[in-house]
């Protein structure tokens, strides 16, 4: 279990503040207890991002079990930029340098899956207690989501991860439908997402972290517009719906300051990082096809947004109208009871009832005919028809 050391790094987009370390442990109920510590992103030149680093391999190992694979490690990042990265260090019985590049891709897809079913209540217990606790704050989530029990506040769908192999002299070759890039040393993209690098797989855990930070920082921008395009997607099918008042555009929009926030602080990656990280990164965003999900997330947003202004114009359009109506129906009862006041005073106290009776009953039905055409919509749809086929109308 040494030849090669498999990591998979996995973004969850998730829109805070930037968070603070302020305890020294977070309780988990049900797994244990949490240390975060301070750190920071190692393959920056300029301008070092701190990172709350949090070591979670003894929960993952005491509460998942993968037949012929040793869980050596696992951590969670927690970055200012509005993500967090879950990153596995696994080694197999099998040797992974006997398989082919299908072969080991087949592997990674089926061992991710696998992982994800099993570690979605422990990190949503730890995003809960990460709230709860104040190490994360300000959490904004997608409107139709919300951090309660065990259900993830992300969708799974708009997660992304990334697989690498760390091992010396990697015997895999380039995907022929890879284009040729400059990348950084040691690193060797096999197909997106899926890289390989020349190293010592006995390096500490710490400069591996840093060895595949470029790629990891990529892919968490892609989760970020994968969230965003889901959650546009959401809004229109309301909106499209029977319910689209159900669209809430305030919540909506602060949800889409969270994503851009967070995208373009990861996005400044490219002028802060080091040479050689950074050509990795620049690497890493054009072999998944970033700047292109990000033109498609800029065009669906842009038409959500017109469509959420349009509906709610439309609302508060209706909403005028049911108060012109209220306002017309109080119009009306006064004009009644005004006609009432008159025709008693009219006819007299020495007046006769069949008179006073038939007065009263008049009124009372002319003013329930207006009332009537007054609220109700159809007939003040009927009536502006026949006003529109009069002759000169």
């Amino acid at each position: 279990m040494t030849e090669v050391l498999h990591l998979q790094s996995r973004a969850y987009p998730l829109h805070y503040s930037s968070p603070d370390l302020t305890q020294g442990s977070v309780l988990v109920p049900g797994h244990g207890e949490l240390r975060p510590v301070a750190g920071r992103m190692g393959s920056l030149a300029y301008n070092h991002d701190a990172v709350i680093e949090i070591d979670l391999t003894d929960m993952a190992v005491s509460g998942i079990s993968l037949p012929g694979i040793e869980i050596a490690g696992c951590h969670a990042r927690i970055l200012s930029g509005g993500s967090v990265l879950v990153v596995y260090a696994l080694r197999h019985e099998q040797d992974l340098r006997r398989l082919s590049l299908s072969e080991l891709d087949a592997l990674d897809a089926r061992v991710n899956d696998a992982l994800r079913e099993a570690d979605a209540p422990i990190l949503s217990a730890m995003l809960n207690a990460s709230v709860g606790s104040g190490l994360v704050r300000g959490l904004r989530l997608r409107p139709d989501r919300e951090l309660a029990g065990d259900e993830s506040p992300t969708d799974r769908r708009s997660v992304r991860y990334n697989c690498h192999f760390v091992t010396q002299d990697p015997p895999w070759a380039t995907d022929p439908r890879v284009p040729e890039l400059i990348l950084g040393p040691a690193c060797r993209v096999l197909l997106p997402f899926t890289y390989a690098w020349d190293v010592d797989p006995r390096v500490p855990m710490g400069e591996l972290l840093t060895m595949t930070e470029p790629t990891d920082i990529a892919v968490a921008q892609q989760s970020l517009l994968a969230g965003a395009l889901l959650a546009g997607r959401e809004i229109l099918v309301d909106l499209a719906g029977t319910h689209p008042d159900r669209a809430d555009v305030h919540a909506f929009r602060h949800f889409l300051d969270g994503i851009w926030a967070g995208f373009y602080h990861l996005d400044s990656y490219r002028i802060e990082s080091a040479q050689d990280h950074r050509a990795t990164y620049l690497a890493a965003r054009e072999v998944i096809g970033l700047d292109g999900t990000q033109d498609r997330a800029d065009k669906l947003l842009s038409y959500v947004s017109n469509s959420m202004l349009a509906s709610a114009m439309q609302r508060t359009e209706e909403l005028d109208n049911r108060l012109n109506r209220v306002a017309s129906a109080l119009a009306v009862f006064t004009v009644v009871a005004f006609a009432l006041d008159s025709a008693v005073f009219l006819l007299g106290e020495d007046g006769p009832l069949w008179g006073r009776l038939t007065a009263v009953l008049g009124v009372m039905a002319a003013g329930a005919a207006g009332l009537y055409v007054t609220v109700h919509p159809r007939a003040r749809e009927r009536r502006s028809r026949r006003r529109a086929a009069e002759p000169g109308s």
